[in-house]
Order: C-alpha cells, then structure tokens, then sequence
C-alpha cells in the first residue's frame, strides 16, 4: 500500500473532523433529551438559594454545616440564583456546557498530539465520550460530575506543558485549582498529575525541568488549598465535609467498590480489552518500549489511581458517577497506542471502540438497583420531582410559621428544597455533622449506612420524619396514633407532639392525625389492662412521645398514670 499522500492526509483530517461534529450534535442533543436532576443535586440548591438570600452557605439558616462536596459548582449555581435564575434549569445548561467542553478538549488535544507526532487524526476519546450513554446521563443529572471530569482532563492535558514553560505551569495550576474547589477528591489528580509528571516527562523536557514543573503547577493548589482550608474552619469549625464521615471514607470496602467497578467495566464491555489490547500493541512492537507514549502512561496512571481510591472507599450508589471523570483519561491513554498502528488497522480499531461505546451491555438489566448500586436516573423521573414538589409545598403551607424542625426519609432532598422550611435534616447525615459521625454499626448500601436514634432526633428536636412515600397515601382503617397525614400528599411520624403547633394543625383543613386526648385515653386504657411491667413501657412511651414535653400539663397527667400504675402489684416470680 502506498504512502498516504498530504492531500489524503488533509481529506482523511477533514472527513473525521466532520463525522465528530456530527457526533458532538448528537451526543448533546440525547444528553439534552435525557435532561434530569437527581435527589442529591437539591442539597446543593438549597446551599445556592441561602447564599443567594443572604443566609450564608448553609442548609439551614444560622446553622453551619458543609453538607455538600462542590464548592465551585454550588457557588456557579448561587451566582445565577442571585441573578433570577432557577438552579435546576441553571444546573442542567452548566452540564450540558461542560459536557460539550470535554469533548472539545479532547478533539483538541488528539489534533496536537496526532499532529505533533506526524500521525493520523484519529479522535477516538472525544468520539467514545459523545456516543457513551453514561457519559449522556451525567451530563445532566444537576451535580458537578461533567465539571469535575472536564476539569479533570484538561488540567491532566495541561500538565504536560509545564516542564516547557512558567506560563503553562501556571495555567496548569490554575485548573488543577480549580479542580480542588470543585471536589476535594481532586486533590489525588493534582498529586498523580506532578508525580507523573516527574516519571514520564515530555520527550523534549529534561527531568530537572520536570520537576521544576511540577513544583510550579503543585504551587498555586497548595495555596488554594491552604486558602480553603482556613477558610473551612472559620466558617465550619470543621476540615471535612459531612459527607465524608457518612461514607465513612477512612474505613475501606474494597468489596463493594470492586463490585462498583467491575458493574462499569461490565457494562462499558470493551473498555478493559481495549487497555490490553493498547498495552499488547505497544508490547508486541520490537524496541517500542523505548518509544513509550508518555503522556498516554501519565494519563491511565492518574485514571486508574482514582479508580483504586473509588475502590477502596466503597464505590458509590449511583452507576458509574464517581468512576466518569477519569475515564476521558483512559480512553486518551488507548487512543494514544492505537493510533500508532498501521492506518488500516488504527482506523478499525478506533471505529470498533466507537461502536462498542455505543452499544453498551445492560448490565443491570430491568433492575434499577443491584448491590446497592443504582441506575440513579430511573428514580427521579419528572413524575417522580413533581410529587415530591407537591409534597414539599403542601408541608411548607401547614407548617409555615410553626418554627416545626423536620427531617425527612432518604430520597427526599427534593422534597426538602421545595418544602423552603427553615430547619431540615436529610437522615443520612448529609446535612448534620451530629448524624453523620454517629458509629458504624454494619455496613449496607453505600452512602445510606448512617441512620438518627430516637436520642438523636429528640436532642435535635425534631418534631416530624417526613415518609418517603409518593402520593396519593391513603388513611389506613387503625394506624398508630404518631402519625399524621397532610391530606394524601405527604404522611409523617410525629417524634414529639408539641400542644402549641398541633393545635395549629387541627384547625387546617386536610391534616388528620390523633389527638393527645385521644392518646393519653388509650393509654389508660393499656395501663389498666397491662401487668405492672407493660405499663411502666406504656408509660415510658408517652412520656417519650408527650409528657416529657409538656409542661404543667404533662406533669399532671404523669402524676395520674404514675398513681394508676403504682396501683398495681409489682411482678413477683416464683420461688
């Protein structure tokens, strides 16, 4: 076969350039029609709005807590609320944006790197990502996950210059700072990024100059993250999130997160084989160790160092979110050896991965949730953000001006942004550092293991858990009596009955619960049918539930019972 010719080389670069851009269309318009925001986006909207409102970076007002993991992203997102703008429109466009910036950056940076090296244009990276439905998912889904992948890459592409300049150093530093603000997990790129760096230099930098460029781009996250992390305890009076200590981070479960991975790797089913078969290529070149691609080894080194701490801390619940940002990573360090085969062959393989990516194996087939691991996007349909908005709105009328303090079932994060009460606790421990360092007593699906004791939600205060339950919720011919129902909207336990607010809520319209009188009669009458120790537990009930709380009142009733109680024998065994 001849030589390609410059003029072929230019038709061969035109004609790819335009199927990517036919790529690029379709990838974002599916991405657009698969728009959705998950449950755990809201948290961060309610930190938006606060700021926005002048309340502060917090959940609740008055009420320091860093309840969420993207700064950057929380603080783009309260910039537009401040401006008018809905944070869940908002949060969908900035996606979108960034997913279109990852795939332009990885055009870009195959264009430089093929042509650079005198090989063909061959954008296999910027192609898998506009074809991958996982890469369409997050491109929305309301969180930082298109951000912090973009992010990710760029400054992983960025690095590579800054044994060549200062400048490009610190631009470098710039983005791997910024990658820092928008998750502190991206503190182990900036580190993989300098250490290879050192390892693998650019061909035409020598490696004092790699380390002095690695030292230069380290530089201005070291300063941002000194910056933060003074700043984290003034304003907190903590370094970490709430998040880390409801994952329980420090504890490692490689046996879920391998599951986490091996689900990804499953489903993206030519992935695995296409590292093999980049690594069998460079292999089976006589002398090409020595030709190695070192930028393609820096990158699936700081890949797959991200993909060993996702491992060790347990994976997460949602598919294939936290492994995303450095896939793009992985797939630069495939393109880089295939596309050094013969052009025949780099063009077979490049269309083969395309279409692989495209057709994804189902691995979690009809289930939308498999070892505690979920296909995020099947719970939070439109249908399913509507209800819970109504649910929301319908306890911000009944309790609005109450001061009631509320905590809500997991899944429900829309609902607590809706609700726009003043105090809220989300009962995984994402928005209370009380809850979220409560111990671990077992593991189970991951990001959900903590849960609040009865203590707990009475040394908080909480009056009412909001149940998960979509409406409509039916009243059930004899339910117990701490239940109230707000219509057929919403249904919730009452923790502590409070006379001053539910007073207030008998005189609404469609809130049905059991009065007090009604239960401190039922009461009676389990004490007077119960032996001495069964209604001591009745007793303890009440006064858990009512009497404790109650004032004057209370301490009458309680004196009633107590003299009822004391009435009968005391429990006596056999000799």
């Amino acid at each position: 076969m001849s030589a390609p010719t410059p003029t072929r080389d230019a038709r061969a670069t035109r004609v790819a350039g335009a199927l990517l851009l036919l790529l690029l269309v379709g990838g974002l318009a599916r991405a657009h029609a698969l728009t959705w925001t998950c449950d755990d986006a809201f948290i961060s909207f309610r930190y938006a709005q606060n700021l926005a409102h002048g309340d502060g970076l917090v959940y609740n007002a008055g009420e320091r807590v860093e309840g969420y993991t993207n700064l950057l992203w929380t603080l783009a997102l309260a910039a537009g609320a401040a401006a008018g703008l809905d944070p869940i429109h908002l949060a969908a466009r900035l996606g979108l944006a960034c997913y279109a910036g990852l795939a332009l950056t990885l055009a870009g940076a195959s264009w430089q790197r093929h042509r650079r090296r005198g090989l063909p244009f061959l954008p296999l990276a910027a192609a898998v990502a506009l074809v991958s439905p996982d890469f369409h998912d997050w491109a929305t889904g309301g969180l930082e996950t298109a951000l912090f992948g973009w992010l990710a890459t760029a400054s992983a592409l960025a690095a590579r210059g800054a044994a060549r300049s200062s400048r490009r150093a610190l631009g470098a530093g710039l983005l791997l700072s910024l990658l820092l603000l928008t998750r502190p997990d991206g503190l182990l790129f900036a580190v993989t990024t300098a250490a290879t760096l050192v390892l693998w230099p650019p061909r035409d930098a020598s490696a004092r100059a790699a380390r002095r460029g690695a030292a230069a781009l380290l530089a201005l996250p070291a300063l941002c993250t000194a910056a933060l992390v003074a700043w984290k305890l003034a304003y907190y009076g903590e370094l970490l999130p709430t998040a880390f200590h409801s994952k329980s981070v420090l504890r490692p479960w490689y046996s879920q997160g391998l599951v986490y991975v091996g689900l990804y790797l499953a489903k993206n089913w030519l992935l695995a084989p296409a590292l093999a078969a980049a690594v069998a290529a460079r292999w089976l070149r006589p002398g090409a160790w020595s030709d190695v691609d070192r930028d393609g080894a820096a990158f699936a080194a700081s890949a797959l160092c991200f993909w060993l701490y996702v491992a060790h801390v347990g994976g997460d619940f949602m598919f294939a979110r936290r492994l995303l940002p450095a896939v793009p990573l992985l797939l630069l360090a495939v393109e880089g050896e295939l596309v050094q085969l013969p052009l025949r062959a780099a063009r077979a393989a490049t269309l083969t991965c395309v279409v692989a990516a495209a057709l994804p194996y189902p691995v979690l087939g009809d289930r939308a949730l498999w070892r505690g691991v979920a296909d995020e996007r099947r719970f939070y349909p439109p249908r399913a953000l509507a209800a819970r908005e109504l649910q929301g709105r319908a306890l911000h009328d009944a309790l609005a001006g109450t001061g009631a303090r509320v905590a809500y079932e997991g899944g429900m994060c829309a609902f607590g942004y809706f609700s726009e009460l003043p105090w809220l606790a989300e009962m995984t421990g994402l928005t209370q550092y009380s809850l979220a360092k409560l111990p671990l007593t077992s593991r189970g699906r991951p990001g959900h293991e903590k849960r609040p004791t009865e203590d707990w939600l009475r040394e908080q205060d909480v009056l009412f858990v909001v149940s998960q339950r979509f409406p409509p919720i039916a009243r059930g011919p004899s339910e117990p009596y701490d239940l109230i129902h707000f219509g057929d909207i919403a249904v919730a336990r009452i923790v502590r009955y409070d006379d001053a607010i539910m007073e207030r809520l008998r005189e609404r319209e469609g809130v049905h619960f059991t009065p007090i009188e009604d239960v401190i009669e039922q009461s009676r009458r389990e004490i007077e049918r119960a032996d001495r120790v069964g209604a001591e537990r009745v007793y303890e009930r009440l006064s858990r539930y009512y009497l404790d709380g109650a004032g004057p009142r209370g301490a009458a009733i309680a004196a009633s019972l107590r003299a009822q109680i004391d009435s009968k024998p005391d429990a006596k065994s056999d000799p």
